[in-house]
């Protein structure tokens, strides 16, 4: 089943729900968003701090316990 994702917000969940899933990642930081953006072939959200801090907001995302490549970590 294909999901629409209309917003960046939906956008970051999606991509980091399949960093975890798929992937096998713990936890992710910025810089494995904007990869995963680019693989995908979408264009990263200017201010893609405020897209996770909105999905953390919403209860769907979480800051991780310890830092990812000393930067702030979600999972």
């Amino acid at each position: 089943m294909l999901k629409q994702l209309k917003t960046d917000t939906q956008k970051v969940l999606a991509l980091g729900y399949f960093l975890e899933r798929i992937e096998g990642i713990e936890s992710f930081n910025i810089k494995d968003l904007e990869k995963i953006f680019h693989a995908a072939k979408e264009r990263p959200p200017k201010n893609l701090n405020d897209a996770v801090n909105k999905n953390i907001a919403r209860g769907f995302v979480m800051n991780a316990q310890q830092k990812k490549d000393s930067m702030k970590a979600w999972c």
